[in-house]
């Protein structure tokens, strides 16, 4: 599966959690609780629709030099999500009530082709059951007010009333089908069987390769399918051999981790817990394992504006095919510490990759990653680093292509030396 496709088939957390089980199936991990019968070494969990951990472990399991070594990614991305009771009839016209899903870019929402997709939940006779549905065609938009409506947009700004200005058409009919009666017939299930849904709006355009020589990849949701994608990569094609390998794919980063499924939750101790049972280790053994991992948390990083340079930090601006970026913040809004940055910089180092280093300006308020939350919470050293990328929490934004085998690269090197 290429990039493009991980990236098209991804419309929403939980998609992008059924893809990731899908591209680790193909490569021959297994489900947890198979691998618990069958003492298979690679296999994945997922806890929550929007959620995946993958686990390879080595051959070798009372190695002195044993270590976890964990790359961390979400799988949200801002958007436009749905409400619970979302349909409604204005002027003619049957509309869908949004709420604005973390720190969008909200003008690129609008005048867009809106496809709708998520997880819907429903009864049959099993109890309560969940179905993916994806409406993969252009179902919704966001309409603009015409300039001649108001004249002074050019000039006061672009600042939407998120309550009463950002709700979707989706058709013209007074007769039309009711959202549930559509999504009941796209999910194959009853109207009346629907209890409750989560569903997302997404661009529809495919993901796409730009520039003169194709260098750039333009697409929805690169922050942070980029490095889930990455991620599962080097988990794949790195065996272990003194490291406890993970890949933690989260939900809610982007609305601050705190959720059964976020970079807070428990799962992650419970897993490590569950390794330790599974590979017979002793509490001593355990925490010399515990004393000698690192924790990667692998998030996209600004790149450099070529039309608003003066918004990045003069000593570290990163530039779009510049290779794997650090990202360092002294008030731990990202977690990389000295001693972090130093294995960062020695693994590219030996190993002849191109790097940079993202500093934020002291005069803007800094944004976050799940770097910090987990490294406090797991007591374990953190790198904090991804690629460069331009409009980031755009509806559509840019990296360099290149980069992306980079990132990947320097991931299995991180996954397998200890």
């Amino acid at each position: 599966m290429t990039l493009p496709d991980f990236l098209d088939s991804s419309p929403s957390p939980a998609w992008a959690a059924e893809t990731a089980t899908q591209l680790l199936t193909q490569a021959g991990f297994i489900p947890a609780a198979d691998a618990a019968a069958t003492e298979a070494r690679r296999f994945f969990v997922r806890p929550q629709p929007g959620m995946v951990y993958a686990v390879s472990l080595p051959e070798d399991k009372k190695n002195d030099n044993l270590a976890f070594r964990i790359v961390g990614a979400h799988t949200d991305s801002p958007h436009l999500r749905l409400k619970p009771n979302a349909d409604f009839i204005r002027e003619g016209m049957r509309l869908v009530a949004t709420e604005v899903y973390g720190g969008a870019l909200l003008y690129t929402w609008f005048d867009r082709d809106l496809g709708i997709a998520g997880e819907v939940y429903f009864r049959d006779r099993n109890g309560i059951s969940m179905k993916l549905v994806r409406i993969n065609r252009a179902i919704a938009s966001v309409p603009s007010l015409a300039i001649h409506l108001q004249r002074a947009i050019s000039e006061e700004g672009f600042a939407p009333n998120k309550q009463t200005e950002t709700n979707a058409l989706i058709s013209g009919e007074l007769n039309s089908k009711t959202l549930r009666q559509y999504i009941a017939a796209e999910a194959g299930i009853a109207e009346t069987d629907i209890l409750s849904y989560d569903l997302s709006l997404y661009d529809v355009q495919k993901a796409q390769r730009t520039g003169t020589q194709n260098e750039y990849l333009a697409s929805a949701r690169l922050d942070n399918l980029v490095s889930c994608y990455a991620a599962l990569t080097a988990l794949i094609e790195n065996k272990p051999e003194n490291s406890i390998q993970i890949v933690a794919l989260y939900d809610h980063e982007e609305i601050g981790s705190n959720s059964e499924s976020g970079a807070e939750t428990a799962l992650t101790e419970k897993l490590l817990l569950a390794i330790k049972s599974r590979l017979r280790l002793s509490d001593a053994e355990y925490h010399a394992v515990l004393a000698k991992s690192l924790f990667l948390s692998a998030d996209m990083a600004h790149g450099v504006h070529p039309n608003y340079a003066d918004k990045h930090d003069a000593q570290n601006r990163p530039r779009l095919g510049g290779g794997v970026t650090l990202k360092v913040n002294q008030n731990r809004r990202y977690a990389s510490s000295a001693a972090t940055q130093a294995v960062f910089y020695d693994i590219c180092k030996r190993h002849n990759l191109p790097h940079q280093t993202y500093t934020h300006r002291n005069d803007l308020p800094c944004g976050s990653t799940i770097g910090p939350t987990v490294s406090a919470k797991l007591g374990m050293p953190t790198i904090d680093a991804g690629i460069a990328m331009l409009a980031m929490h755009s509806i559509r934004e840019t990296c360099a292509y290149a980069d992306v085998e980079v990132y990947s690269t320097f991931m299995g090197k991180f996954l397998t030396e200890i």
